[in-house]
């Protein structure tokens, strides 16, 4: 898809899984592919991983697989982040680590495309 190669996350190796998630829980929403991207996207501005949408980050056992697979890649995103913000990114939820960083970085990789595609 090509809203996915807009995203500043792409060059990540996660990015790839990311991409597969995403595509497969947009699958539910009416219109075309984009229509449906973007009706996904905006539900999950609105309820983010915690509100359980998105399947593969409902467990804490599947996020810390999840997050020792692809562990440096989703640092070096929370890192990114901080660069970008000036300031540590907090852990609001109190999750276990490995939750907050799934959630943290499938939520901007999220927000990333949905700025680059329908926010220009």
């Amino acid at each position: 898809m090509k809203a996915f190669e807009k995203s500043a996350y792409r060059d990540y190796e996660v990015s790839q899984v990311f991409n597969e998630i995403i595509l497969n829980n947009m699958e539910g929403y009416n219109g075309k592919k984009k229509a449906q991207l973007k009706s996904f996207l905006e539900d999950l501005q609105q309820g983010g991983c915690v509100s359980g949408m998105i399947s593969e980050f409902i467990y804490h056992s599947d996020c810390k697989a999840f997050y020792i697979k692809h562990l440096d890649d989703l640092e070096d995103i929370r890192k990114d982040l901080e660069d970008s913000f000036g300031e540590p990114v907090t852990n609001r939820y109190e999750s276990p680590h490995y939750t907050f960083m799934c959630w943290l970085c499938f939520e901007e990789y999220c927000y990333n495309i949905y700025c680059s595609v329908f926010e220009n």
